[in-house]
């Protein structure tokens, strides 16, 4: 099993055992933010199950009718998790208004420390890997688990203010502002996620210059290449390179069809690009297009 979907079974067990606590915390000791942050939770648990299949089905070779591969997968996946964050968002501000203040025992933090530690290493692994491996899916589940970590730290905070309701009674509503907050956590996460992956579904290029200056770099290191014009199009976690190459005008076709065959073999071999499939258009000049 790859290291991405070892990485996405991690993040989903660690993600159900945590939903499970806030939830079940949250019933017991009556407190509104901590029952929304756990459906928040659980929610992750849903989506990393859809990630799951949605990486799985972008690993795919490419067909007949799809000749760059399935990798665009990814983003209808991101666009799902985007979609669910954004009704449960709503859900959690709505119901919000319906709680009634309670104060719960202070006991409730240990339980929260447990659980922010969980979702701390579970960032912190998906993160590198996600790094690693250029796997969206990992990117867009450590942006989706952040949103969940912020949310915890909010219900540590409401849990403290909580404490001191007796004394000071405007408080005893953290409990309810707190809610509708993490509501709004959720909402942002969602908008995020579905702007971000809808710009990349209908096809964005790369505009990480150090990214694009290593491509441009290696490309006019070979000989006979006399200028160039590249787009780097993402494709979920690997790129399809659009090429405009100006060579030497000296040259004959099979010189040119020799380079062309050579170049786009050096480029697919070089693993720390993630290139796995390009176009070269031949011109004399790129000054002149």
């Amino acid at each position: 099993m790859k290291l991405e979907f070892r990485t996405l079974i991690y993040s989903m067990i660690n993600n159900f055992i945590i939903s499970v606590i806030k939830i079940v915390g949250g019933i017991i000791f009556n407190l509104g933010s901590l029952f929304a942050d756990g459906m928040h939770t659980f929610s992750d648990f849903i989506t990393d199950i859809v990630c799951l299949i949605g990486a799985k089905i972008s690993k795919k070779k490419p067909t007949k009718y799809h000749p760059f591969g399935f990798g665009k997968v990814e983003y209808l996946t991101n666009l799902f998790v985007g979609i669910v964050l954004l009704l449960l968002g709503i859900y959690i501000v709505v119901s919000s208004f319906f709680k009634k203040p309670t104060i719960p025992p202070s006991s409730v933090l240990i339980l929260l420390v447990i659980v922010f530690i969980l979702k701390l290493c579970a960032i912190i692994i998906m993160h590198k890997i996600g790094d690693k491996i250029h796997s969206q899916v990992l990117i867009t589940s450590v942006k989706e688990s952040m949103a969940d970590l912020y949310s915890t730290i909010g219900v540590v905070i409401i849990t403290i203010l909580l404490q001191f309701s007796n004394k000071f009674h405007i408080l005893k509503y953290s409990d309810i502002i707190g809610s509708i907050l993490i509501g709004i956590i959720v909402l942002k996460t969602s908008f995020t996620i579905i702007i971000d992956n809808s710009l990349s579904l209908i096809g964005e290029v790369e505009e990480d210059n150090d990214k694009i200056n290593k491509v441009k770099d290696f490309i006019k290191s070979k000989k006979e290449i006399k200028d160039i014009e590249i787009d780097l199009i993402k494709y979920g976690s690997y790129y399809k390179l659009q090429l405009n190459l100006e060579l030497n005008s000296k040259l004959n076709l099979r010189q040119v069809s020799k380079i062309e065959n050579n170049l786009k073999r050096d480029i697919l071999r070089h693993r720390s690009f993630n290139i796995k499939y390009v176009t070269i258009y031949v011109t004399n000049n790129i000054n002149k297009k």
